[in-house]
């Protein structure tokens, strides 16, 4: 992609052959840049080897982000949809989406108690700061005015995604669920 740019914007400097010597200089960094920026960036978040059995269950949201949710109860983590990236399957699990740098990624923290306790929120800030991350990336869910229903999905935020390309999000699930693919 950033070397049609390249090939782009080149052709129509050779058209222009006036232009200054400043602009080629200026062509042949913005290349440049473009081309270290798409190939320098990596996703730090590895997503983790998840039991389908052991995770089911209920499961309490802690913390979202980048939108405060006001769901804070559901049945079954839907695997289709999460990124699991941690998770000791007893206590917490944490869902890390890996983005672009210039877009907000989704994250959240699960855990299998309304209140979960502190040794429980301790094992989950280690784990956040082994990726860089700390309490303060998180918006905390409020458990007194949260829905506790289980019925729609909680990972909503993926659909308009999908919306923008004229998809209806009942056809996004692949029509095969098959783990091999």
């Amino acid at each position: 992609m950033e070397r049609l740019i390249c090939m782009k914007m080149e052709a129509m400097l050779t058209a222009y052959r006036s232009l200054r010597p400043s602009w080629y200089l200026f062509l042949w960094l913005m290349c440049a840049s473009a081309l270290v920026l798409g190939h320098a960036w990596r996703c730090s978040y590895k997503e983790f080897p998840v039991d389908d059995e052991r995770i089911k269950s209920t499961w309490w949201i802690f913390a979202s982000y980048p939108q405060s949710t006001n769901r804070c109860l559901f049945e079954e983590l839907d695997l289709y949809w999460s990124r699991i990236t941690w998770t000791d399957y007893d206590n917490f699990a944490v869902e890390l989406h890996c983005s672009l740098p210039w877009f907000r990624p989704q994250k959240v923290i699960y855990t299998r108690a309304k209140e979960p306790s502190a040794q429980v929120l301790d094992q989950v800030e280690n784990y956040l700061n082994s990726v860089d991350l700390s309490w303060r990336d998180f918006h905390l869910v409020n458990k007194s005015s949260c829905l506790n229903h289980t019925g729609e999905p909680i990972q909503r935020w993926h659909l308009s995604k999908y919306m923008h390309l004229d998809y209806n999000p009942h056809y996004v699930k692949p029509l095969v669920i098959d783990k091999n693919i």
